[in-house]
């Protein structure tokens, strides 16, 4: 007999869900934790605020020169782009150079290997590899390709560490500062000696935060410009704060760290936007149960497959007030919203990218409200709603944002 798939909603049996680990665990757990260990360090950081500004800066450019030619562009292709720089530099100091399309061919490799594992056919029938005529060897030479760079830039920052530590008091060499650098840092010291990682398990993380991270903030990112294009007094709220906070110098300004720590309006608007439209509608990995237990009032037996649903959460009638209505100051006390709101999942398997997701979402949508006005043009599918499709990864991404949707209307002339 086959086991049951329980699909949860209510805040309260998510957070249960989310807390009790010792009932209700994601596969592998032992791998997680290995890796987890060796990730926190990286993570747990602040990461500077420059590394998103100054490609916020360059992503500008290029949209400023898109819309001298149309008044109008695909506001989430160009999140896309963004996102991917943002994430290579991140992850392990490589630029893929995907603002300005210059394309190199690292990230022709990383396009083709995602868009390949996204092929529904061959999800549903892996035995099409194997039948010549759908074979596909361009895609598995790209896969080898991404796989074979990303290990030399391992290797290399392997050899690194190690004549820093032999030459301890060579100052020529820079700390690169990026995520590979630090869970390397991590795996040299004694607490972490059990838990080092093989360069193969470096690259998969590599790869994982790299297709976890890209999607899921782009759509974000977009989805938050879509309301606020839609909400024109929410975006003027969300100017007039970036402006008082950051100045209104003609220039390009990057928020410094402590400025971050101010945008009370503009975090309301990133929190309702994941609220609303939370990247992944379902939280990412199933949670299993581990023996007969109970989850509220619900009897639950051993094996029985749970899905936290974020999106049927978030839009409950009984948990918000008008939950389909864009309200960032129903953030204004957190208190009201802590129990309820899990774009990021919960408990100790909440998303590991999280801060960083957050701290890019904060630097980016400043800057870019703070120098641009826009609204959605008319006639468009969004009008209503954000039109979204489902991926393989489970994720909403906005649906055909194109040209004719999202217009930037004016470039603040005492605002840029």
């Amino acid at each position: 007999m086959g086991k049951w798939i329980i699909v949860v909603s209510k805040p309260e049996l998510m957070k249960e869900v989310f807390q009790r680990v010792d009932a209700f665990q994601k596969s592998e757990k032992k791998a997680h934790l290995r890796h987890r260990r060796v990730s926190n360090p990286a993570f747990s950081r602040s990461w500077p605020p420059e590394l998103f500004g100054n490609l916020a800066i360059e992503l500008f450019e290029v949209m400023d020169k898109a819309s001298e030619k149309s008044p109008t562009f695909d506001i989430f292709h160009f999140a896309m782009r963004y996102a991917l720089d943002v994430l290579g530099l991140a992850a392990f100091g490589y630029n893929f150079r995907g603002i300005r399309k210059t394309g190199s061919e690292l990230e022709k490799a990383y396009h083709t290997a995602v868009d390949g594992m996204s092929d529904m056919k061959y999800v549903l029938l892996p035995i099409l590899e194997e039948i010549p005529g759908f074979r596909r060897p361009k895609l598995f030479n790209r896969i080898d390709y991404l796989n074979d760079v990303i290990l030399d830039i391992i290797k290399e920052r392997k050899q690194n560490l190690k004549f820093k530590k032999v030459n301890s008091d060579n100052d020529n060499y820079d700390e690169p500062g990026d995520l590979l650098y630090y869970m390397l840092k991590a795996e040299e010291t004694q607490d972490y000696l059990k838990s080092r990682l093989t360069s193969e398990e470096l690259l998969n993380d590599m790869k994982l935060f790299l297709i976890g991270g890209h999607n899921t903030t782009a759509i974000s990112l977009a989805a938050a410009i879509y309301f606020l294009g839609r909400n024109q007094e929410c975006q003027e709220k969300a100017r007039e704060e970036a402006i008082r906070i950051i100045g209104d110098e003609k220039k390009n300004i990057i928020p410094n760290s402590e400025q971050i720590k101010e945008l009370k309006y503009i975090n309301m608007v990133i929190k309702e936007t994941l609220r609303i439209h939370p990247p992944s509608p379902i939280a990412v990995g199933f949670r299993r149960a581990q023996k007969d237990t109970r989850l509220g009032e619900y009897a639950i037996k051993n094996g029985t497959i749970l899905l936290p649903h974020i999106y049927a959460s978030h839009h409950s009638e009984e948990s918000w007030e008008e939950p389909h209505k864009f309200n960032p100051e129903r953030f204004a006390n957190e208190k009201d919203t802590a129990n309820k709101y899990f774009p990021f999942g919960g408990g100790n398997r909440i998303c590991i990218r999280m801060n960083f997701s957050l701290a890019e979402q904060r630097v980016f949508l400043t800057m870019l409200v703070r120098k641009y006005s826009w609204k959605i043009t008319e006639p468009s599918i969004h009008k209503d709603e954000l039109q979204v499709e489902t991926t393989l990864f489970g994720l909403a991404d906005p649906k055909n944002l194109e040209v004719e949707d999202i217009k930037i209307l004016t470039i603040i002339a005492h605002h840029v």
